[in-house]
């Protein structure tokens, strides 16, 4: 990460397999139509360029998403990605939100 350019990564502190990381994503209704829908796409990826928003992002330690990322099919890829891989965490621990 540039904010923390002297820290080792996790894997040179000798932890190979871990990972870790913060994601967001925007959602509407179910039903939305498509057209709405990529409109908020494009409107998204033009405002991780924003040059306000870059050096905000900076400040607080992270980079925005790049275009491929800021897409519907790339968050529901993300989501469906995030519940294999924490489902069996999950169920092990037998903890539940509800």
């Amino acid at each position: 990460m540039p904010v923390l350019p002297d820290v080792p990564t996790a894997a040179e502190g000798g932890l190979p397999d871990f990972q870790v990381g913060i994601w967001h994503g925007v959602y509407a209704p179910k039903g939305t139509p498509a057209e709405a829908t990529e409109r908020l796409s494009k409107a998204l990826q033009v405002a991780l360029k924003d040059p306000n928003v870059v050096a905000r992002f900076a400040e607080l330690g992270t980079v925005p998403s790049t275009d491929a990322d800021a897409t519907p099919a790339a968050l529901k890829a993300k989501l469906e990605t995030e519940i294999a891989r924490w489902k069996p965490v999950i169920e092990a621990a037998g903890q539940y939100a509800d």
